[in-house]
């Protein structure tokens, strides 16, 4: 048949199945907030538990400052040293190629970029070096993370790593990982982490299988991968660690046991299974709606190859450190991954750098540009913060046990002095029955079933307890908490009458907002002032991925976001309302 079908044949597009479309139909089924909305698929739980996966990340949410305000309030808590485990992170925002799948892309890697970013997370790395918080703490783990770590030159990889030396007092067994792509990741590059040391690599494999690599712009071909595996092994040196990504289009289930088999192959520490997320504003859904590409996996067929993975590292007796990694030998530790999903502090350098201090959750600026200024100026350059509600170490302990694999209520009842076993029962009891939860002594584990949808389970979980906890705040709240610095306060959620359910909204947009201003604000006449371009910034995007806003469309209903975009667009100098 021609390649050029008459167009009264054509078949239409179809929409890529996207992470945004699930979660959306996952919201949609659980309108009614009542407890059977929480429970799971009894039938099949492993391809079917629920309706889709609803979040990406789990965890309880905040109060979002922006700019001068979430700065200011930083500054509020870097005068009292961390305590527990402590990370620290390092974020190299450029890149060679975009991969179809990634949302992280910012940059592309220019030959004078290197040095200059270097230089600024150099100066960064002194700006609180006499503070508390950097000078008195104890750091555990540090992970390069991008974008592409290895886009810095050697001498420049050299410069950041005895500055971190200098600056960042390191715990004697610190676990320091440096992400790292096969394309332009020379010897050079690779003697000076070592030399500087890093002692963890983590390599962007994703798939083994190089036609599959090389549409999704991975470069590099299988041969060229194993070559360079058993290169960094033979330095006995530090802890070789692969991500592989299974729903790949064209990753057959035969595809799949080839990755696994050949990862199981190799001089590897440690391996992580990771589902693909395809995002609506990624290429990689444009170009599966185009027909460019077929279809990615359905969630069921991930559920599978899921599964799977667990059958074969269990029978290849490698070690279970979470529900996504394996490890063999005793050098792979995952100590960053394990604690970044917990409550500890990290402290984040670099553009478009995420962290986390003394419970407020914050990121770095995103614009290179405005990164470099405000490090010139002297600034730590936070654009956007997340103040704690209340409970929230409480919630992201819930949550970070759940998202590892077991949980013990009863240990966290007697750490925060509530009795959770009986608030979390009827969910509890019905996962145990779908088959999602198995008991073992006062643990909580997860089935395979339960692994493959943890995430889903852990936000499930701590939207259920939520509003049971005191301090509860409805979304129209903020908190009158912020280390020191008043806030406005609004009044406590009164708790809710005997008869009257105490169920929550299932994954309902939790951000406050200031009720006092929403009274005054015309949201849509708002909404309508704003321009395109305004409305695409990466920071407005950044604000709404943080709060919960799935699209723009949405803002409508969250006049306290409209109101913190359009202060934004002021504070550098953009006429929101100049339509495009």
């Amino acid at each position: 048949m021609s390649e050029h079908t008459p167009s009264s044949t054509k078949k239409p597009k179809v929409a890529a199945p996207t992470f945004e479309q699930g979660a959306r139909q996952m919201k949609e089924a659980l309108k009614d907030h009542r407890p059977e909305a929480f429970f799971a698929n009894p039938e099949d739980p492993l391809r079917h538990a629920f309706a889709a996966k609803a979040i990406i990340h789990s965890g309880p949410s905040g109060m979002p400052l922006m700019g001068d305000e979430a700065r200011a309030t930083l500054n509020t808590v870097i005068d009292k040293p961390s305590t527990g485990k402590t990370l620290a992170y390092f974020h190299v925002p450029f890149c060679e190629t975009r991969c179809l799948y990634c949302m992280f892309y910012q940059n592309p890697l220019a030959e004078s970029a290197s040095k200059r970013y270097a230089d600024a997370l150099v100066r960064e790395l002194e700006l609180w070096a006499d503070k508390p918080i950097q000078k008195d703490s104890k750091f555990n783990a540090l992970y390069f993370g991008g974008g592409t770590p290895t886009a810095l030159e050697a001498n420049d990889m050299r410069r950041v790593l005895a500055a971190i030396h200098k600056y960042l007092p390191l715990t004697n067994d610190c676990e320091i990982t440096m992400e790292a792509r096969f394309h332009n990741f020379g010897d050079d590059k690779v003697e000076a982490a070592l030399e500087g040391g890093v002692n963890r690599f983590s390599l962007g494999v994703q798939t083994f299988n190089s036609e599959i690599r090389q549409s999704m712009q991975r470069v590099d071909d299988l041969e060229t991968m194993v070559r360079r595996i058993e290169y960094f092994a033979s330095f006995n040196q530090a802890a070789i660690v692969t991500d592989l990504i299974y729903g790949f289009p064209g990753q057959t289930p035969e595809v799949w046991e080839e990755d696994l088999k050949m990862a199981a192959s190799l001089p590897l520490d440690g391996i992580d299974c990771y589902q693909l997320n395809v995002f609506e504003k990624s290429p990689l859904a444009t170009r599966i709606a185009s027909g460019k590409l077929p279809q990615s996996a359905t969630s069921d067929q991930k559920a599978e190859m899921f599964a799977r993975s667990v059958e074969f590292f269990t029978n290849q007796n490698w070690r279970r450190l979470s529900n996504n990694h394996w490890a063999q030998g005793n050098r792979e530790r995952n100590i960053y991954n394990h604690y970044g999903k917990s409550a500890c502090d990290c402290l984040a350098f670099g553009s478009a750098a995420g962290g986390r201090l003394h419970q407020l959750s914050f990121m770095t600026d995103r614009n290179l540009e405005e990164y470099y200024r405000l490090i010139d100026a002297g600034q730590k350059p936070a654009q956007f913060l997340l103040a704690p509600k209340a409970n929230w170490e409480l919630l992201r302990t819930v949550s970070a046990e759940m998202e590892s694999g077991a949980m013990n209520l009863h240990r966290m009842s007697e750490k925060f002095g509530i009795n959770l076993v009986k608030m979390a029962e009827p969910i509890i009891n019905q996962w145990l029955e779908a088959g999602l939860l198995e008991e073992r002594g006062q643990w909580l584990v997860q089935t395979v079933a339960g692994q493959y949808w943890h995430v889903t389970m852990a936000q499930l979980l701590v939207n259920w307890l939520e509003p049971m906890l005191p301090g509860y705040q409805d979304k129209t709240d903020e908190l009158a908490f912020t280390h020191g610095q008043p806030m406005r306060k609004h009044a406590t959620r009164p708790a809710p009458k005997k008869e009257e359910s105490s169920t929550p909204s299932l994954l309902k947009e939790t951000q406050p907002m200031d009720t006092k201003t929403t009274e005054t604000i015309d949201a849509a006449a708002l909404m309508a002032s704003l321009s395109e371009e305004v409305l695409a910034h990466p920071h407005v995007k950044m604000m709404m991925n943080m709060m919960g806003i799935e699209k723009t469309e949405d803002l409508v209903n969250h006049p306290d976001a409209l109101k913190m975009i359009v202060d934004m667009a002021a504070a550098h100098g953009a006429n929101p309302a100049a339509k495009a």
